[in-house]
């Protein structure tokens, strides 16, 4: 056993015994059990060799959360290659930059994306995963191949991402990275959570790493069932953790959000929970307050784990197993390290709000073919290297990480420092207020405040709004424009987008 120094294939295959009659994956109905799973590894190993496909050689993987996408994921580590992790929906001209960026052996795509993002690849072996059919359309079928396990070293996941700095980049993680998360997760949970009788809900997409590497990755290297959800709905959502009594669910708090909103969640339906991990975005206290209500009236001993990671920093890096509440997002996981920096890069008093750094064994290589902006997201100090978050924390009395915001939406108003989630935080605690978003806007070059929520609001309302954040918060924080919207602007996995929100901004729009 090769432990994190190994391929991502042999780190799932052996952190614990696996039965071949155990259930590797559900989706629907369907049970996949772990002797038909490698088997299928093996055949798309062997289909991806007679393709020309080796160590080093980067393949895409476009599906949505599907048996071939997972199954592709692991068959790409088994002979030494690089996944790529492609969103399926992805438009065509980001999509052509990546392949063009890349350079890919193989695509695997869908049916759902076939024609849009196939047709004009050109040098590129395509394999088409139907929806409904566990198949591999246009893989041959290859007969021997050479397994490649590695020291860990080696690149073995490319990401995209937003950077640390905002700009859309590719992050590289090596296998030894992708495999410390779950080493380290395991060493950092105080409860027993991933198991042979639980089951994992993964409504997450693989292209998230969040979705990746803790909704598959660590659930299949325990032997804990992931539940595939390709789509999330909320209908679908609640079904499949009756039917499969899911004890475990990673989520953004969207998705939390959407299930409250159902009366199906409730009740023998969500009984089965114990864990579910919360990332992606700020969890405010009236969600997780109606979360933990919903969960004491169906008799389930669940609570929500709130964390916080990039992609640069292989996902989860920061989470808290016992019950912190809100914007406390707990402590480094065992094999990660933090400090809370000044401007200078010089750590700040404690208690101080800083940009975290984080240091440790699950930190990318780079970012592909961009040294400039590698250099840029790393430091040096205290012998380590250190990936600078672009995020604002402190430290609470008992050494909690507090989430104050990212460094791109700090708003400086009167030289004053004001936090967006902070504006958030205090308009989410009255009753009429539901989900919302803080954000500088400019009107004659001047910055100001702009409150965007969701719903309808009275004048009154809006007023008691801005009353409520200058006294628990000061007059700088108070938002000059309280905005309606029908709906806040949202990321492809969910997450509030902050930049659609600034750009489609209108003085005069209240």
């Amino acid at each position: 056993m090769s432990g994190i120094n190994g391929s991502i294939y042999a780190y799932m295959r052996d952190y614990r015994a696996k039965d071949r009659r155990t259930v590797a994956f559900v989706r629907g109905r369907k049970k996949t059990a772990y002797g038909r799973f490698f088997r299928r590894v093996d055949r798309v190993a062997a289909g991806l060799a007679a393709l020309g496909v080796g160590k080093g050689d980067v393949v895409m993987i476009a599906t949505p959360t599907i048996e071939q996408g997972v199954t592709a994921f692991y068959a790409v580590s088994r002979i030494g290659a690089i996944a790529s992790m492609i969103h399926p929906l992805m438009e065509r001209g980001e999509f052509d930059s990546a392949v063009a960026e890349q350079h890919p052996k193989v695509v695997f795509l869908s049916d759902i994306n076939f024609k849009k993002l196939g047709k004009g690849l050109k040098g590129v072996k395509k394999v088409l995963c139907p929806f409904l059919m566990d198949i591999f359309v246009g893989l041959p079928r290859g007969g021997r191949f050479t397994p490649c396990d590695g020291d860990g070293s080696q690149p073995a996941v490319y990401m995209r991402s937003g950077g640390t700095s905002g700009v859309a980049k590719t992050v590289v993680l090596s296998a030894a990275a992708v495999n410390a998360l779950p080493d380290n997760l395991f060493r950092t949970l105080t409860h027993n959570s991933f198991g042979e009788d639980d089951r994992m809900l993964v409504a997450l997409p693989m292209f998230h790493g969040f979705g990746l590497l803790v909704g598959l990755h660590a659930s299949m290297s325990t032997s804990m069932a992931p539940v595939l959800l390709p789509v999330f709905n909320v209908h679908k959502a609640i079904k499949a953790i009756a039917r499969n009594g899911v004890t475990t669910m990673i989520a953004v708090p969207r998705m939390i959000s959407k299930l409250l909103s159902s009366r199906e969640f409730a009740g023998e339906n969500v009984a089965s929970l114990k864990n579910v991990y919360v990332g992606g975005d700020t969890v405010d206290a009236e969600l997780e307050n109606a979360f933990d209500a919903r969960m004491r009236e169906a008799g389930a001993e669940c609570f929500m784990s709130p964390g916080y990671g990039l992609t640069e920093t292989g996902s989860v890096s920061v989470l808290s197993p016992v019950k912190v509440g809100g914007a406390a997002v707990g402590k480094p996981l065992d094999g990660m390290q933090c400090r809370i920096v000044d401007d200078e890069g010089a750590e700040a008093p404690f208690g101080e709000v800083g940009e975290l750094w984080l240091a440790g064994n699950q930190l990318m290589t780079g970012y592909l073919d961009d040294p400039e902006g590698t250099a840029e997201a790393f430091a040096e100090a205290d012998g380590k290297k250190w990936v600078k978050t672009g995020d604002y924390f402190k430290y609470l009395p008992d050494g909690t990480l507090f989430f104050m915001g990212r460094k791109k939406r700090l708003i400086k108003i009167s030289g004053m420092n004001v936090y967006p989630v902070e504006i958030e935080r205090v308009a989410a605690e009255l009753p009429f207020v539901g989900a919302c978003a803080a954000a500088e806007v400019r009107d004659n070059d001047k910055p100001y405040i702009a409150l965007f929520v969701e719903g309808d609001l009275t004048e009154e309302q809006k007023k008691e709004i801005k009353k409520r954040i200058v006294y628990k918060l000061s007059r700088w924080h108070e938002p000059k424009f309280v905005i309606c919207m029908r709906e806040l602007p949202r990321t492809n996995v969910g997450k509030t987008d902050y930049k659609r929100l600034h750009d489609g901004f209108e003085i005069g729009a209240e």
